[in-house]
């Protein structure tokens, strides 16, 4: 099983990067670049996002289901339960938590494990992480722009 962690901190408060990640919009915004489009069924826990992917991934799809959806904490898990057969992964589960730092930062801590399907451990970390670093940067841009 391979585990990824990346944690950034963010110049601005809590809610604000909560917001981000928590809305449709949010989510639209934060996959850009690996991901076209997000289609969404449902609200809160339980809701399935099918994304479209592209870029790095190539085109197809990826659904993911949110199995806890915890606002108070500002944390959230997905799982994948459709590959799509556009990602070597097996058993992934992502979470991502807002943690605060004090009234005008904030850090975000981002988890995903998963087991490689076909692919060498060095290829599937290689994908993951690539998708980390599109994702830490569109909300660091998303921040920077104002509009969350």
């Amino acid at each position: 099983m391979i585990t990824i962690e990346k944690a950034s901190r963010f110049a601005a408060p809590a809610s604000r990067l909560w917001r981000l990640l928590a809305t449709h919009e949010g989510q639209r915004r934060s996959e850009q670049g690996f991901v076209s489009a997000i289609e969404f069924e449902g609200e809160g826990q339980g809701m399935v996002r099918t994304m479209y992917t592209d870029g790095h991934l190539g085109a197809g799809y990826v659904k993911e289901k949110l199995v806890l959806f915890d606002p108070e904490a500002m944390e959230m898990t997905f799982e994948i339960i459709d590959t799509g057969d556009i990602v070597p992964f097996a058993g992934y589960r992502g979470s991502v938590k807002v943690i605060p730092a004090g009234g005008d930062a904030c850090v975000l801590l981002a988890c995903s494990t998963f087991v490689p399907v076909d692919v060498d451990e060095a290829q599937a970390r290689a994908v993951s992480e690539a998708n980390y670093a599109l994702f830490f940067d569109n909300l660091h841009a998303a921040l920077a722009s104002g509009d969350w």
